[in-house]
């Protein structure tokens, strides 16, 4: 049997720092694990670890303006999934996640966009409560 074609996230708007890159894949680094990966079809050298905030923040709960409900064509809060990049220090053996640009999408459509909570509190990067190897 074979997997399933991965289904494939458009960012319209790119996302910041990769203006010019649009359709991703996210993709488990092991199975079942906690973290994924977004990879970009466009540019292959560009990927990013991701997870779901609430593993590690259960009370995160990020507010989208109307623009970007509308522009992900939210009617529903149960049609967004919310995931958060994470950025690994080898040197200090540490990670963070960025909780202040989560990215959304719209499973229905398969519509993206990374947000940014500018009225929010929500660090840059907020150290996980785990040890990298």
């Amino acid at each position: 049997m074979t997997d399933p074609e991965p289904q494939v996230i458009v960012f319209e708007e790119g996302i910041p720092g990769f203006p010019d890159v649009r359709r991703f894949v996210l993709t488990d680094i092991v199975p079942d694990g906690i973290f994924q990966v977004l990879q970009c079809l466009d540019d292959p050298a560009v990927s990013l670890v991701v997870a779901v905030p609430w593993l590690f923040f259960p009370d995160y709960a990020p507010e989208l303006t109307e623009l970007d409900q509308a522009g992900l064509e939210l009617e529903r809060e149960e049609d967004a999934v919310v995931f958060c990049s994470v950025t690994i220090d080898p040197d200090s053996h540490t990670a963070t996640m960025n909780l202040l640009g989560p990215f959304i999408v719209n499973v229905r459509t398969l519509k993206g966009r990374q947000v940014v909570l500018t009225d929010s509190d929500h660090p840059l990067r907020a150290p996980l409560p785990l040890a990298v190897i």
